[in-house]
């Protein structure tokens, strides 16, 4: 979802929730999931970027969401910088490993300036995958 109006961390997690929802996850219980995490500590990494993350149970695979929003969000990032890219993850419970490797690449991507300059212009979803794609393949953006 691109320029989302959200305001606040909890509407950012809301609307995450609901693009992850399912019949068998609902929003409700992912929402309150991101949150929990997000209280433990916040999955902000700087420079406008946070990862909400969580482990959740009877999921088969990991799935994703991304978010951008019009204005930064105060999501307590270690730099102080608002955040306006947001990208959720949600890993099978067990997943343990996969988690964290899929955590350390997209966090690789988002430390890249110009990734991060291209996705906050982009005005396509299909935009946004290319250029995820693209960074986390190696190839040009």
């Amino acid at each position: 979802m691109l320029a989302h109006a959200a305001s606040d961390r909890d509407a950012v997690l809301q609307q995450l929730a609901a693009l992850l929802s399912s019949r068998d996850h609902p929003q409700d219980a992912l929402y309150a999931a991101l949150r929990r995490r997000e209280l433990g500590s916040s999955t902000a990494l700087g420079d406008g970027v946070a990862i909400p993350h969580t482990r959740v149970e009877q999921l088969d695979k990991p799935l994703a969401a991304f978010v951008t929003t019009r204005s930064g969000v105060d999501f307590q990032a270690p730099d102080d910088v608002p955040v306006d890219l947001f990208f959720a993850l949600l890993v099978p419970a067990h997943a343990t490993s996969e988690h964290l490797a899929i955590l350390a690449e997209f966090a690789e991507c988002f430390s890249d300036a110009a990734v991060r300059e291209l996705l906050r212009n982009a005005r396509e979803p299909q935009r946004i995958i290319d250029i995820l794609s693209d960074s986390l393949t190696g190839a040009a953006a």
